[in-house]
């Protein structure tokens, strides 16, 4: 059996791991340091996916710098409770034992995702982490896939994407590579399933179940 691509690229947040309200309790952490109070639905609309700069210029917070620091400082606490989706162990060992170069490429800070990683024992299954740190530009920039692949020594066409947003998905897009879209039923909260399909990814899937039967039973 020859696995379908070379190399996978994963998202982190909401994709291997459980964390959107990991992010989320760290926004109403880092507001709430400056007295401020929002609903869950205010932070997913104005805050996810956008530079902190901008949120900070929003609500006229007035240092974009502590800002940061302070959701870094809420996701050291909270990542410790993440877990990992069902499934996602047995796809990583599946491609480690196919050879497949696997590579983490997220938003998130360094130090929060690698000691994410620990906590969940499966830093040993990738190659490289792409970070916040590692990038001028975030996603759907396609410079954190660029870099992967750059570090990896891979090659688009031979490449998938694994994410749970549109910004991953234009991301891969932009970069050449093929994206996988992994929407369950718990991201209602936080997504518009109709504007993520809407973004024509190229599969979509809710359970690791099916990402093992695309990249694997596929192939045959």
């Amino acid at each position: 059996m020859r696995p379908i691509y070379s190399t996978i690229l994963f998202d982190f947040d909401g994709t291997l791991t459980s964390s959107l309200n990991s992010w989320l309790e760290s926004y109403h952490y880092a507001f709430s340091q400056f007295g401020v109070a929002l609903s869950d639905e205010d932070i997913v609309n104005r805050c996810f996916y956008r530079a902190f700069e901008d949120v900070v210029a929003e609500f006229n917070l007035p240092c974009s710098i502590r800002f940061g620091e302070l959701i870094k400082e809420g996701l050291a606490v909270s990542i410790e409770k993440v877990k990992l989706y069902e499934g996602v162990n047995e796809s990583l060992t599946a491609c480690a034992q196919h050879k497949i170069k696997l590579a983490v490429v997220t938003s998130a800070p360094r130090l929060v995702v690698e000691k994410a990683l620990r906590i969940l024992n499966i830093d040993s299954f990738f190659n490289t982490l792409v970070t916040a740190d590692d990038v001028v530009n975030f996603k759907p920039h396609p410079e954190p896939v660029s870099i992967a692949l750059k570090r990896l020594g891979s090659e688009p066409e031979e490449t998938l994407m694994i994410g749970d947003s549109q910004a991953d998905i234009f991301a891969a897009k932009a970069a050449g590579v093929r994206i996988g879209l992994f929407h369950p039923e718990e991201h209602k909260q936080f997504y518009d399933f109709q504007k993520l399909r809407n973004s024509q990814p190229h599969f979509i899937f809710d359970h690791y179940d099916s990402l093992h039967e695309y990249l694997f039973i596929m192939a045959d």
